[in-house]
């Protein structure tokens, strides 16, 4: 999944500070420990920039903490972004959201069947400690997350290798992954289907590589904090506390990287603001440069020649847990479905250029490959609003579940303006309109959460997922039975047979696969198995001087590597 949960904990509470001279009208906003760790330490600081004469410095504002820079680890975009920034992997993505070479020095070399990937290494690129990267390092990273002892939740991003799925059932030897070093600047990699975006999926974080002596050394103190991990992006990590723990962390410059020419930026400071309105007050001093914004915030400040709109490719959608007995029951949540007016919702609850959803895949991710038309604009679904069927299905599920007293809901969601809007309106509506239910919406700091909702301490949740590639099996696949990050335990053998059939019986018929991929979202659409709510944009107020930030509808998504400051 870059994966990439939870967009809003960046659209909603990024901003950026530097040290700029642009200023707004203030009532407006508009324009106007151990050895080990002292080693991993200074190392860092070695890579990092010297001092310049003109040193360029930014401040991130987000409104969450970092909760892992394990690249195995991470499921929402806060953790995502920051390893693509301290990390790499063999490509990264530019403007177009089209695979470039970094750690690898060219594209890939594809075998005529579809399966067989050979990659040459960029051979100047290093760690931070002045270690040579190999193709050793990327078998090193990806068996480390797909062996047992170290299983990682994005499990799925390794499926798509040979023998993966034995490995992680336990039939075959981790040895028998499909990686390999053909020598030390030689990476091959079979596939156990032909993947026609598989060259976009390596940008990911769980495709990075890791050096095994360092990683063995540090042992359960690697990525506990930021002396204690060494890097190979543009920038290094310093100043991190530890997963979950809301404290400032900052960027620096990395001395070591291959492509030190083209950073721009010496020092990015990261500060937690959770509040949107304190993030106006400071970008309307002209002490930030961007802040994330949403509500009547982005509403009153459209106009604003700051005022800038990305996509929304984002999916904020509600999860049932399939194994509360209220939500066994389809009745029930489809009762749930009715209810949300999606049109509301996106245009005057919110009215930051967001999007109503009818369905899973967002617009603009997946096109057809005959017609090159969208994939969600074809989808035929439309998600009504009908609160009188949705009391009559109510009434229906209460009599099949033999229910009398007050039902409690819990339902939480994670921290962010836009989502506690949203909580409250969902929470307002399912209590006047279903009789005898009670819901207690919990708004969480992210790291809580994710544990959460992975433990399945919920009746349901509300999250955003964004798609880790362009293709709707990134987030389709969310839903699958034995899916790594199907936190609603959602399970049906239809829907599994109708995603393994468009991923894997028509891998190479790509019209067909389309067809298919189509045929299961409407499946769970129909099912009720989850609510899609709407698409959800990122609107910021940015300083025209700060140029440079890239914004991709996938992972990643913010790359800092070629930003900078405009004079």
């Amino acid at each position: 999944m870059k994966k990439a949960l939870l967009t809003s904990i960046l659209a909603a509470g990024l901003l950026l500070s530097a040290c700029s001279t642009y200023q707004t009208d203030n009532s407006s906003g508009t324009e106007s420990t151990q050895s080990n760790s002292a080693e991993s330490s200074a190392a860092n600081t070695d890579a990092a920039s010297a001092e310049t004469n003109n040193p360029k410095e930014i401040t991130l504002v987000l409104s969450q903490e970092l909760n892992t820079i394990d690249p195995k680890s991470g499921v929402d975009s806060n953790s995502s972004s920051a390893m693509n920034n301290i990390y790499e992997g063999l490509y990264r993505l530019d403007e177009g959201a089209r695979p470039y070479p970094a750690g690898a020095a060219e594209l890939p070399q594809i075998s005529a069947d579809g399966l067989v990937y050979t990659i040459k290494l960029n051979q100047a690129a290093q760690w931070s400690n002045g270690a040579k990267i190999t193709a050793d390092d990327y078998v090193y990273g990806w068996s480390r997350a797909v062996s047992a002892e170290n299983a990682a939740e994005n499990l799925h991003f390794y499926t798509y290798l040979k023998n993966a799925d034995e490995i992680i059932s336990g039939e075959k030897n981790i040895s028998e992954l499909g990686i390999r070093a053909l020598d030390d600047y030689t990476l091959e990699i079979t596939l156990k289907a032909p993947i026609s975006y598989f060259t976009s999926l390596l940008v990911s974080p769980p495709f990075f590589p890791l050096n095994r002596e360092y990683v063995e050394d540090q042992g359960n103190l690697f990525a506990s904090d930021s002396d204690h991990s060494i890097y190979n992006g543009p920038f290094v990590l310093t100043e991190f506390s530890g997963p979950g723990i809301g404290a400032d962390w900052a960027y620096l410059k990395n001395d070591s990287y291959w492509d030190k020419d083209n950073v721009h930026i010496d020092r990015i400071n990261i500060k937690i603001i959770k509040e949107t309105a304190t993030a106006m007050s400071l970008f309307g001093t002209g002490e930030v440069d961007q802040i994330g914004i949403s509500g009547e915030y982005a509403q009153n400040e459209i106009n604003s020649p700051a005022f800038v709109a990305a996509n929304a490719s984002t999916l904020v959608f509600i999860g049932y847990n399939a194994e509360n007995e209220i939500f066994k029951n389809k009745n029930a949540r489809e009762a749930i479905s009715l209810l949300i007016d999606r049109e509301a919702v996106a245009n005057s609850l919110l009215g930051d250029g967001s999007a109503p959803a009818n369905g899973i895949t967002p617009y603009s991710i997946h096109a057809n490959p005959t017609t090159g038309q969208d994939f969600a604009e074809t989808l035929g679904v439309e998600l009504k609003t009908d609160v009188a069927r949705a009391k009559e299905l109510w009434a229906a599920a209460r009599s099949e579940l033999g229910l009398t007293g007050e039902v409690t809901i819990e339902f939480p969601t994670f921290e962010s303006d836009r989502m506690k809007t949203v909580g409250a309106y969902i929470q307002g509506v399912v209590e006047e309109n279903l009789e005898g239910v009670k819901v207690n919406l919990n708004v969480l700091p992210v790291s809580v959460f994710i544990d959460t909702a992975r433990n399945g301490n919920f009746t349901m949740f509300m999250c955003t997922w964004s798609p880790d590639f362009s293709d709707a099996t990134s987030l389709l696949e969310l839903f699958e039975t034995d899916g790594g990050s199907n936190w609603s335990r959602y399970s049906n053998p239809q829907y599994d047979t109708l995603l393994k059939s468009a991923n894997v019986d028509f891998a190479a018929d790509a019209e067909k696969r389309f067809e298919k991929l189509q045929e299961a979202e409407r499946f769970i659409l129909d099912d009720f198995g989850v609510a899609p709510i709407f698409y959800q944009s990122s609107a910021l107020l940015r300083n025209p001087k700060l140029k440079g930030i890239i914004y991709h509808t996938t992972y990643p998504i913010y790359d800092y590597k070629n930003a900078y400051l405009e004079d």
